[in-house]
């Protein structure tokens, strides 16, 4: 591992470094440290495994998903992997966050696909370490106003009980060994502090100091019983179980390595005074805040609306752009097609105006022969009315001659009545 890499594993929060250190420290004892060992983490998301186990080959499984590479999704109470798949088999604060009703068939499963060991690292059921985290979530729910999910679970759970876990192990033909690790009464105390700090943002940098300090310092010495974690190993096929021999020595802290827990205890104890004397106005300052946050998501909501308008009038101005410039062209046609109208009928009138000097020039040779005929006609009349007195003087000679006529006609006939009657009495009589 890295040097960065180690600096990074060093600030874990010490309750995550505890569990899986333990293991990597009892694989160590198991195998000197070998990286051939084919791995299984059940309920491993998160891969910590991986960081404190660098270059082994670890398989992860679980029913929630994550972002790590070859994490299978699958229940631990039904293994999607063959028997004997894996050399070593191991679940960190796992079981406990199982179903009652799921557990056997958790642990069954577990050695079911371990070749050679099952570790199952976490908290057991008894009185010390359940008045432990009964009194961590009263200082989350009074202290911090807050609830822990999964110490919740421990509750409505109930912690397994190891006891039964290794009997069960043994029942699969396993030998089996428990190893307990974080003093019980400084695992509450650090607790209480490290969620102390988690809680408020300005104290996070120090946690991950604080993290550091015990995960260099503390780790090694903090077995003192009671404590809050065992380590259960089941070794199968005739396999080792480690001895932990460094859990055996005396547990004792590094000269003056307390103190500065104490130091930094009674640092927060006075952050802690400073912060209730604050509190009222931080509280005041917050209402203050939401009560501007209000304001501001109105504004923000007008504004949207604004903005909203806005695009709508935009769009609106567009769209009377797009119809003006489509009016613009049709207006453009239409003046050029007026314009060519007009000039064709330029060109009409034109010719028209021609035509019309043409028509007057006739116009003028047709009076001047209006004139001549309208006096050749009244010569015309003038004759015509003299010949129509000539006729009239005709007809009335012609009207006496024929009553002229008429008598000389009547006196012939009675002549000739005359001469018949005068010939009649010259006829002489018969004979």
């Amino acid at each position: 591992m890295s040097r960065k890499g180690a600096e990074e594993v060093e600030r874990l929060p010490f309750d995550q470094y505890q569990r899986y250190r333990l293991v990597s420290d009892l694989l160590a004892d198991l195998d000197g440290g070998a990286r051939e060992l084919e791995v299984l983490d059940v309920g491993g998301r998160t891969a910590l495994l991986r960081r404190f186990l660098p270059g082994r080959r670890i398989t992860l499984v679980d029913l929630e998903p994550s972002a790590e590479r070859g994490l299978v999704l699958g229940d631990g109470a039904a293994l999607p992997f063959r028997d004997g798949a894996f050399d070593l088999v191991a679940a960190f604060d796992t079981l406990e966050h199982v179903p009652p009703a799921s557990r056997e068939r958790f642990v069954a499963e577990c050695a079911r696909v371990a070749r050679r060991w099952v570790v199952l690292a976490g908290p057991y059921e008894a009185p010390e370490v359940a008045e432990a985290e009964r009194l961590l979530q009263r200082f989350l729910r009074e202290k911090l106003e807050s609830e822990h999910r999964y110490l919740e679970e421990h509750r409505t759970h109930g912690l397994p009980r190891r006891e039964a876990v290794e009997a069960q192990l043994e029942q699969l033909d396993a030998r089996v060994k428990s190893f307990g690790h974080a003093n019980l009464e400084r695992w509450l105390a650090l607790m209480c502090m490290s969620l102390y700090m988690d809680d408020d943002p300005s104290l996070r940098p120090l946690a991950g100091a604080f993290h550091a300090f015990y995960n260099r310092s503390l780790y090694d010495s903090d077995h003192a019983e009671p404590v809050y974690r065992h380590a259960v190993v089941a070794a199968f096929r005739g396999a080792k179980l480690p001895e932990g021999r460094w859990l055996a020595a005396p547990a004792v802290a590094p000269r003056g390595a307390l103190a500065e827990v104490l130091g930094l205890a009674s640092e927060l104890v006075a952050f802690d005074r400073e912060r209730e004397a604050w509190r009222s106005e931080r509280e005041a300052l917050r209402k203050v805040a939401a009560d501007l946050e209000q304001d501001v998501a109105g504004h923000r909501a007008a504004l949207r609306e604004a903005h909203a308008e806005l695009d709508r009038k935009g769009r609106g101005i567009a769209e009377l752009e797009r119809e003006m410039e489509r009016e613009r062209g049709e207006g453009r046609a239409a003046i050029s097609a007026l314009e060519a109208d007009l000039a064709e009928h330029g060109r009409a009138l034109a010719v028209l105006e021609a035509d019309l000097a043409a028509h007057r020039t006739s116009l003028e040779g047709l009076r001047g022969e209006l004139a001549s005929t309208l006096a050749a006609a009244q010569a015309i009349q003038d004759e015509l009315r003299a010949t129509n007195a000539a006729a009239a003087a005709v007809n009335l000679t012609l009207g006496e001659r024929e009553r002229e006529l008429e008598r000389l006609r009547a006196e012939l006939r009675s002549r000739w009545r005359n001469l018949k009657r005068a010939l009649r009495l010259r006829k002489p009589p018969p004979g």
